[in-house]
């Protein structure tokens, strides 16, 4: 029996294609690269069918890159500079390819509503949420840059998120640091007064035995405040350097977020301590200006970050959204893009 890889046109019907598959379906879920692959593979790309679910995408890439003899360089370039995808496919380029253990042993037991082909493990629903144990790790060592702001304004006193984006530099929400009432400006209709006193609350988390950590609590010079209310940033720099374990979130262009992708969102909900908003996380809508998801948030989440599945920067959370949608209305939350706030602070002269 011919290689898997060999065989022609390409049988889908063996396990060790499903998996491959699999495979590069969950670890390459964007058109982008898989279109560098395949040209630099020699795959003819007028030939695949892209433009739609890369589940389907890969189905089609596989079957034609097979059709032009060029399947094994293909899969060559997706292993280039990554050891552990390399590691994998390799097991399956083998002569005799690594894959699912089989399925255990009938018993004699039958369940109702049960057959033969619901032995193997598989996704449940449409969307994969299998991650990477890494994307964990980046998770908790982002987590420190993320504090919670206790703000004094003429109107009262409140609460807020922020995060660090510079040496002492933390990046909120102007309507955090900005008084929504009367200020000190002329007029009828005065500029919002800045808050007049700031405290940024470090490690105001729970420790592994849901004990409160001991936290920090730092001053913050109201007098550096600078914001843009159209796009509700401000920042507003610390009373010296933040400590080394406070990590810097970087403002550097991440790839553009899309519709159906997830964003994760560490903030301090109510006031109280951190936590991340990452369930049911879906991205529903995405213009030049604003990011609008379904994942979490609560009063004193504003001027949260809002991370991609890489844990990129992409969004300054700021509010929830009523939409119709088909006819219904649909409630999201939503940030502003963060490449936004970027031009907003160099314009500034902040960055």
């Amino acid at each position: 029996m011919p290689h898997f890889l060999d065989t022609l046109p390409f049988d889908w019907s063996r396990p060790e294609s499903r998996e491959l598959h699999d495979f590069l379906a969950g670890i390459h879920f964007r058109e982008g690269p898989v279109v560098e692959f395949a040209v630099r593979a020699g795959v003819k790309p007028a030939t695949v069918a892209w433009d739609r679910p890369m589940h389907s995408v890969w189905h089609d890439l596989i079957t034609k890159a097979r059709n032009q003899n060029r399947l094994r360089a293909l899969l060559e370039q997706v292993a280039e500079n990554d050891e552990a995808v390399a590691l994998r496919l390799r097991e399956l380029m083998a002569a005799e390819p690594v894959v699912e253990a089989p399925a255990a042993v009938d018993s004699g037991v039958v369940w109702k509503g049960f057959d033969a082909r619901d032995a193997w493990e598989r996704q449940i629903f449409d969307q994969p949420t299998l991650l990477d144990v890494a994307f964990m790790r980046r998770g908790v060592e982002l987590a420190p840059a993320v504090v919670r702001l206790l703000v004094t304004l003429e109107s009262g006193r409140a609460y807020g998120t922020a995060f660090r984006i510079g040496e002492d530099l933390l990046l909120t929400n102007h309507h955090v640091l900005y008084d929504i009432g009367p200020g000190p400006g002329p007029g009828p209709d005065p500029r919002p007064g800045p808050a007049t006193r700031v405290e940024a609350w470090l490690h105001y988390e729970l420790d592994t035995a849901a004990r409160h950590r001991a936290h920090t609590v730092l001053r913050c010079r109201p007098e550096t405040i600078t914001g843009d209310p159209a796009h509700d940033w401000a920042v507003i720099r610390a009373d010296g350097p933040l400590p080394d374990d406070i990590p810097v979130v970087e403002l550097a262009d991440a790839e553009p977020v899309s519709v159906g992708e997830r964003v994760s969102i560490i903030q301090h909900p109510n006031g109280g301590v951190k936590k991340i908003g990452m369930h049911h996380n879906i991205v529903r809508h995405v213009d030049d200006d604003v990011i609008q998801y379904w994942t979490d948030t609560e009063a004193g989440s504003s001027g949260s970050p809002v991370f991609n599945e890489r844990w990129q920067l992409v969004g300054l959370h700021h509010r929830w959204v009523a939409v119709e949608e088909f006819g219904k209305r649909e409630f999201r939350n939503q940030g502003r893009r963060i490449s936004r706030v970027a031009e907003g602070l160099a314009s500034a002269g902040v960055l």
